[in-house]
């Protein structure tokens, strides 16, 4: 395994940890982001335009960085909405 591929796998698995975290954290306090509801949708809508033509353009760890966020997103507005 040479060093570029140890560092991509290592700051992934970085990202999986955090991006599961802030995921636990938005389940367990039951509150989503600080913005109204509105501005989340669009935010949501403006990273999943990103992720489409990131994948499109055969861009895939960004692709999926936008993924991520659109996941992040989608969770903070049902948890927003729920409460």
């Amino acid at each position: 395994m040479n060093i570029s591929k140890f560092f991509s796998v290592f700051f992934l698995v970085i990202y999986a940890a955090v991006f599961i975290n802030i995921i636990y954290n938005i389940l367990q306090t039951k509150t989503g982001f600080g913005f109204p509801i509105w501005i989340q949708i669009v935010l949501g809508a403006c990273f999943l335009v990103m992720t489409l033509s990131n994948f499109k353009q055969s861009h895939y760890v960004f692709g999926g960085v936008f993924a991520s966020a659109v996941v992040l997103v989608a969770v903070s507005v049902v948890m927003t909405s729920i409460t």
